[in-house]
């Protein structure tokens, strides 16, 4: 789970607060087995990855794949906060001003394979 995750540049993607170095340690924490760190997890990729601002950054694309990944393997709560958020992405790649180019493709793709919780 999560192959590949090593093979993204993360330094060269941006989230909302810069370079997202950070984004693989937390999607490693969503395949925790402590369902804390797992909504922890969710709360700061939303924090840096959906940030409220009507826009879709490039660490949103990018992280995508690996959220539907791994969503089968969360709990009921942490699979319900991590649609949400991938909801409001949607939304935003819809109908915000700024949206990165990829994500009309990675949201095609995703799309397919996300299941309601």
């Amino acid at each position: 789970m999560l192959e590949g995750l090593d093979s993204v540049a993360w330094h060269e993607i941006d989230h909302a607060y810069g370079p997202a170095l950070d984004t693989p340690g937390h999607l490693r924490a969503l395949l925790s087995n402590d369902p804390e760190v797992v909504a922890q997890a969710i709360k700061d990729l939303d924090r840096t990855v959906c940030e409220e601002g009507g826009f879709v950054c490039p660490a949103a694309t990018a992280v995508l794949p690996f959220l539907v990944e791994v969503m089968p393997v969360l709990g009921a709560a942490n699979r319900a906060a991590l649609l949400d958020m991938i909801g409001r992405l949607a939304d935003d790649g819809e109908n915000a001003e700024q949206v990165d180019p990829g994500w009309p493709r990675a949201w095609a793709e995703a799309k397919a394979a996300i299941r309601p919780a």
